[in-house]
Order: C-alpha cells, then sequence, then structure tokens
C-alpha cells in the first residue's frame, strides 16, 4: 500500500494505520508470556539443598533435645531432688596435681 497514484488507476491508496501492527505485536508478545508463564516447571532440588534442608532438620532436632534435658535438669536443681554424687571425692591439694604441669 502506498499513497502515489497506480499505473493502472488514478486514485491514491492509503497505507494502513501503524496501530494495528503495533497491536498485533503486542498481542503476540502478551501471547508468548502468557505460554511461558502458563508452562508448569517441574525442576528437581539440586542434591546439595535436599543436603543442607536434611542436616539442617537433623540439627534442629538435636537442638530441641537438648533444650528439654536443661529444662529438666533446671527444674530439678530448682526443686533441690538432687542425690549426691558417687564418684570418688576429689581434693584440690598440690600433691594430687601431676608432676609434669604443661609437659615439662
Amino acid at each position: 500500500m502506498h499513497n502515489e497514484p497506480c499505473q493502472n488507476c488514478d486514485h491514491k491508496h492509503e497505507a494502513a494505520p501503524q496501530t494495528t501492527t503495533a497491536h498485533s505485536e503486542l498481542d503476540a508478545i502478551k501471547n508468548e508470556i502468557n505460554a511461558k508463564l502458563g508452562e508448569k516447571n517441574h525442576k528437581s532440588l539440586p542434591v546439595g539443598n535436599i543436603l543442607v534442608t536434611v542436616l539442617l532438620g537433623v540439627l534442629t532436632l538435636v537442638s530441641v533435645g537438648q533444650m528439654v534435658e536443661s529444662v529438666y535438669i533446671f527444674n530439678k536443681l530448682k526443686s533441690g531432688n538432687i542425690a549426691p554424687s558417687t564418684s570418688a571425692p576429689q581434693t584440690n591439694s598440690p600433691q594430687s596435681a601431676p608432676d609434669m604441669v604443661g609437659g615439662c
């Protein structure tokens, strides 16, 4: 299409408006984006991520176990229900210290 007279006729042909081509280009881009968004991604997690997750879970469980034990010990100390130790008494005399201190 053009604005000049044709060789076969005397009238002018008008060019198609540019808005329709821009509109159709936008529609094409929109359809392409929608198609990409509609695709389902079934990517699996890398092994490193799974290992870190498992390790964090194990460490969390160990931490919870230690917390429960410390609360139990604290409550036992608070109530005064502590039995005397059955191990041998330790003396703080210099004779009980090792002869060689520090590897000398």
